[in-house]
């Protein structure tokens, strides 16, 4: 018989919080959440700091240290230090289950939790301002960066279904200078970046902002430097059980924003959805159920 594969505990700070993340009281939820927002910081910060931080006492801040697996919290910075590939699926291969431990049900479950823990996390007012600020939007500027790139498309498909002027900027093009250039007051800036994000996010939500666009940054609890310079931050959970990350509750975020645009902009939205609904018989090449009648 084979030998039976040695259980092993995630060696990043991101992913030993996301395995015990379903068991924890809500006070170690708290203090999780404030771990994982400055874990590329976290060597600037003492116990107490994130502890009072998270409003948690620091017998719990301790107690959490150790039940991550830490020896204590000077250990744990220097571990979280020492990390060299933070963000990586590479940093969790080493420590995925077999195979045949893996289901599709598992994976569903993740992404329901997923989904919840968004929707919990993000305050309405911030939603319904999120909501009216791309509403009123002279044009909206949509940018996904890395794996956010996909997610900017989605956006901008759903969008613009119902909004005119929405523009997503091309990522790898040979300059960002020239659609930032033309970033201007009233416009909407939605950037869409999860953990690995490029180190030039900061300056574009920054570049934006000073051209007098409203920023909304879409990304996941870890976000620094790239949230303290945007209007709005929306964090989506990512975690999974395999060493990729999951978008389903960014999607479902971005459908949400999408419905709530669209009842902000009232008939607006139906007559744009009525012109391109009757553009797309008339110009796009699709396929479209019979006609009554016809054979």
């Amino acid at each position: 018989m084979p030998a039976k594969r040695a259980e092993k505990r995630p060696r990043t700070l991101e992913g030993r919080i996301y395995g015990r993340y379903g068991t924890m009281s809500p006070a170690e939820k708290r203090l999780s959440d404030i771990l994982l927002q400055h874990q590329m910081d976290l060597p600037s910060y003492t116990a107490g700091e994130l502890a009072e931080k998270a409003k948690v006492s620091k017998a719990t801040a301790a107690r959490l240290i150790r039940t991550l697996g830490y020896a204590s919290y000077p250990d744990a910075k220097r571990q979280v230090r020492a990390e060299q590939h933070w963000g990586s699926p590479l940093a969790e291969i080493e420590d995925t289950p077999p195979a045949e431990s893996v289901s599709l049900a598992t994976i569903v479950q993740a992404d329901i939790d997923n989904i919840r823990s968004t929707a919990a996390g993000i305050p309405r007012e911030t939603l319904a301002q999120v909501s009216r600020t791309i509403a009123g939007a002279r044009r909206v500027w949509i940018m996904g960066l890395r794996s956010g790139h996909g997610l900017a498309h989605h956006a901008a498909h759903y969008l613009g279904l119902i909004k005119r002027d929405v523009r997503v900027i091309p990522v790898g093009a040979f300059t960002y200078a020239r659609d930032i250039a033309s970033v201007a007051e009233g416009d909407a800036f939605l950037a869409i970046a999860f953990r690995r994000r490029p180190r030039l996010l900061p300056t574009l939500l920054l570049e934006a902002r000073a051209a007098g666009a409203t920023t909304v940054l879409i990304t996941d609890i870890s976000a620094g430097a790239s949230a303290k310079a945007s209007d709005h931050v929306l964090r989506c959970r990512c975690n999974s059980p395999s060493p990729f990350n999951s978008f389903s509750a960014a999607v479902t975020l971005i459908n949400y924003l999408a419905w709530s645009v669209a009842t902000e902009l009232g008939e607006e939205s139906i007559a744009q959805f009525r012109r391109i609904d009757r553009l797309v018989g008339l110009l796009d090449d699709v396929s479209m159920p019979p006609s009554e009648g016809r054979r």
